[in-house]
């Protein structure tokens, strides 16, 4: 049992060695594509993996030489950024101003969830007023207390209780 375990361990290991190099590039590149903003002409606004510009594609080809070269997604995301500035990266940094952009949306939800809280309780507060002591409802002021129609319903509604 010790041996077949061993041999499957082995086998796994040897498969991963063997993968191709190719599988490794082709997920260090979209790791970049999904870093890396598209600087085409046109000013796209896409992340570079989802581009189809002729510009995007040859950043892709230059990108493809450089992973080739040896360097790794974090050196070539950096010249990228020495380069174009901080716009040419798909996520803010989380540091800085930046930051502000990872807490502003987490923040107005608190606070409109906030919001939404006080102006509820307060309705509930005026729906609440407008019941009397014996837990019938009083005429409110937005509604008429008679009128043509409130006075057909309630004959109407008479006439079926008895």
């Amino acid at each position: 049992m010790k041996t077949m375990r061993i041999s499957i361990v082995i086998l796994v290991a040897l498969l991963v060695c063997a993968a191709p190099a190719s599988v490794w590039s082709a997920s260090k590149m979209a790791n970049l594509e999904n870093a890396l903003m598209c600087k085409c002409d046109d000013k796209c606004g896409k992340v570079l993996i989802n581009c189809t510009c002729d510009t995007s594609k040859e950043t892709r080809k230059v990108l493809m030489s450089k992973l080739e070269s040896g360097l790794t997604v974090n050196q070539i995301v950096q010249q990228y950024v020495d380069k174009y500035g901080e716009t040419i990266l798909s996520a803010p940094t989380k540091s800085g101003f930046n930051l502000s952009a990872w807490i502003m949306p987490f923040a107005a939800l608190v606070i409109g969830g906030f919001g939404v809280r006080k102006v509820m309780q307060s309705w509930i507060r005026r729906g609440k007023k407008d019941v009397d002591e014996n837990g019938e409802a009083t005429a409110s002021e937005t509604e008429p207390s008679s009128g043509k129609y409130s006075n057909k319903l309630r004959d109407e509604l008479d006439r079926l209780d008895s």
